[in-house]
């Protein structure tokens, strides 16, 4: 039981810092907006709030949220996956003729249980990159060309 709440301060820790190093980079985008007009490399009409807004996008922890969001739900369904696979398993071998080789705790039921776990997490972290790609914001310097009117 103490392993879970390890785990549990383990995720609240990661997302706590995770959040602040989000603060860090709102807080930072006015420091970066005004050394860019000073340098001549953004317009003066551009804002606090625009740039703000575009800088969080290029800059922020975005893969680190993907991959903390993707820990979190995997640590909170690993109980109903193991529980469902569970009565799936006792289903099938219950219709199987309830051999001894495979009943649940044995050696095939665990590394199936582990096979199919591992399974739900690759297929959770692909569709997680496979938004984050497709989402991708663009990086800074594209922003201050963009906001150069693409020249």
């Amino acid at each position: 039981m103490l392993i879970y709440y390890f785990a549990i301060a383990g995720l609240l820790v990661w997302g706590i810092s995770l959040g602040w190093r989000w603060k860090e980079v709102r807080a930072f985008a006015p420091d970066v907006l005004a050394a860019k007009k000073r340098d001549k490399e953004i317009p003066d009409d551009v804002t606090d709030a625009e740039f703000t807004d575009l800088y969080l996008r290029s800059e922020g922890p975005r893969g680190e949220t993907y991959f903390f969001a993707c820990a979190s739900i995997l640590f909170l369904l690993l109980g109903p996956f193991v529980a469902g696979f569970n009565a799936v398993w006792t289903m099938f071998w219950q219709m199987s003729g309830k051999s001894p080789v495979f009943e649940t705790g044995t050696l095939i039921h665990t590394f199936m249980v582990f096979l199919s776990f591992m399974f739900a997490t690759i297929a959770l972290l692909a569709i997680a990159m496979r938004r984050y790609y497709a989402l991708m914001p663009p990086n800074l310097k594209q922003v201050i060309r963009d906001l150069n009117g693409g020249a």
